[in-house]
Parts: structure tokens; C-alpha cells; sequence
């Protein structure tokens, strides 16, 4: 097996060819975002198993924790996924290992493992079609409000800190740093038109971030991707002005659908997302922590 902090040019190649094509076999992605932007910098440990010279198994353990790993279809049930989350484990007691997709036999690993789910995400989601009907733009309590497109130069240290303060309890996005900001907005799907801000006196106190395949991309489904709204101002239905318009405005560009991923016990989003008419589709992963954690 190779643990490694730093990925050779090669191994990464590997890896994101082991990637397509487990994403082709089970539908969905094995590794979220912040894995898959590891793989091109630091901030990660790699657990890479070969079979002659071509990668047939990796798992990544990110620096907080959380560990995603993955097998190529035709060799799984060889003990590759058992080595791997023994390694991660090994490495992280307090690891938090996830199962993207919730798929059956994921469930079924880790659960043999001696793991258990402590967290769930779900999968909303609409249609946009010509004869959608959508949801009139709300009106916030607070008097001053305006809208407008994320500007990279002005508001990025603004949105740093109301995602912080937002996000103090998720373990992930409210420890995004401004490098990690910038990482993301370097990405060829970035497009500042798809990130809409609220701002009263002229302070950025809120956003919904949309992301699409690809800068203007309309052949495919988008994501409502990042909403938060600072809890300084909480109460005054911020979030719900420009959470409304990113619908309106996907299906006016001719957007088939809109998802967002939100936390299955997210009770403060159950609102918003019911006005904005986001179903649920299932669960879409599971977390489950080491067995040190658990006992």
C-alpha cells in the first residue's frame, strides 16, 4: 500500500481514472469536493493500493477527519476496501467515513466493520421546465436589502467570515478559509453570476451560491451549492429573497432542474426549502464514525 501527503503526477492520474470509473459503475461519485480538490494539493493523506501498475483501490483521509475511499468494480471483495479503512482508521481513530450515495453494499461494508451512521445528507430536487410554476421572490423584514453578483475582489474576505459564522457547527463548510475560497473560484465551473449576495448598507450579510457543470452550462440539472445568511441578521428572511430568485433565474436561462444536498436533521432549512417546492429524492450519503468513536 502507499500512504502519501504528495501525489506524483502518476498516481493522481491513476486515481482520477479509478475515479471515472467507479462513478460510471455506481452512479455516483465516491469522493466529494473537497476530496477531489485534495488531490491536487496538500492537506490530505492518500491510501493508494495497486494491482501490477495500475490503481485498483484509494482512500483519502482529509485533515479533518474525514475519510472517503473507493474500488475498482471488477476487483472488489479482494480485501482492498478492508485494508484501506483499516489504514485510515489506523491513521484517524476518529475518523468520519462516508458512503456516498448510501449504496447498499457501502452500507453494508462499513457496517460489518463495525461502524454506524451518525449523520445523513439528502438529495431535493425540481424540476425548472417552461410550465413550472415558481414561487413568488419573498419580501425580507429588513428594510435596505439589495441584491447583487459576488465580487471576487470586494467580497471575499465578507464571505469568509458570514460562511464562518454561519456554519459554526458543520464540520466541514464552516472551516472553508479564504485559501480554500480561492481554491474553489479557481475552479473552471466558477461563475460569479451564479453566486447572488444580499448586502444591507452595503455589507455582504448573505448568499446562495449556484453551481453548474460549467460556466453557463444548460444540458443539465444545477445546484443550489453553498446558502448561508450571517446570524446577526437571522430572523429578517434574508436567505429567502435570493434563495428564491436562483430558480427563477436557472429556469429563465432554460435550466432543466435544480438539487440541494442539506442535512437530513436540518430542521431551520425545512421552510425554505418547502417554498421553493425541492422534493426529496432519498438519501444521497451516510457518515459513520471509527469504531473508537463509536464504543
Amino acid at each position: 500500500m502507499i500512504s502519501t501527503a504528495e501525489l506524483s503526477q502518476e498516481h493522481r492520474d491513476q486515481i482520477l481514472d479509478l475515479l471515472g470509473a467507479v462513478t460510471a459503475r455506481d452512479g455516483v461519485s465516491p469522493l466529494d469536493e473537497a476530496a477531489s480538490l485534495a488531490l491536487e494539493g496538500d492537506g490530505a493523506r492518500h491510501l493508494l493500493r495497486l494491482e501490477g501498475d495500475r490503481a485498483v483501490a484509494y482512500a483519502s483521509v482529509l485533515a479533518d477527519g474525514t475519510v472517503q475511499g473507493m474500488v475498482r468494480p471488477e476487483v472488489r471483495r479482494r480485501g482492498h476496501g478492508t485494508a484501506l479503512l483499516e489504514a485510515a482508521l489506523s491513521d484517524r481513530p476518529d475518523a468520519g467515513v462516508w458512503a456516498h450515495g448510501a449504496l447498499e453494499g457501502s452500507l453494508a461494508f462499513l457496517s460489518a466493520a463495525g461502524l454506524v451512521e451518525t449523520r445523513r445528507l439528502l438529495t431535493l430536487h425540481r424540476a425548472l421546465g417552461a410550465d413550472a410554476a415558481l414561487e413568488p421572490v419573498p419580501e425580507s423584514s429588513l428594510s435596505g436589502l439589495t441584491l447583487g453578483v459576488f465580487d471576487p475582489v470586494r467580497d471575499a474576505d465578507a464571505w469568509v467570515g458570514v460562511n464562518s459564522r454561519a456554519f459554526a457547527s458543520h464540520p466541514e463548510q464552516g472551516a472553508l478559509t479564504r485559501a480554500d475560497l480561492d481554491q474553489r473560484l479557481a475552479q473552471p465551473w466558477f461563475d460569479a453570476e451564479d453566486m447572488v449576495v444580499a448586502r444591507h448598507d452595503g455589507e455582504l450579510i448573505g448568499f446562495v451560491w449556484v453551481k453548474r457543470e460549467r460556466p453557463g452550462a444548460t444540458d443539465a440539472d444545477a445546484e443550489i451549492y453553498v446558502v448561508a445568511t450571517d446570524p446577526a441578521v437571522q430572523g429578517h428572511r434574508i436567505a429567502a429573497v435570493p434563495l428564491a430568485t436562483a430558480p427563477r433565474r436557472l429556469a429563465e436561462g432554460g435550466v432543466p432542474g435544480v438539487e440541494l444536498y442539506v442535512e437530513a436533521d436540518n430542521t431551520a432549512a425545512a421552510a425554505p426549502v418547502r417554498a421553493l417546492g425541492l422534493r426529496g429524492l432519498g438519501p444521497r450519503r451516510a457518515d459513520a464514525p471509527s469504531r473508537a468513536a463509536s464504543a
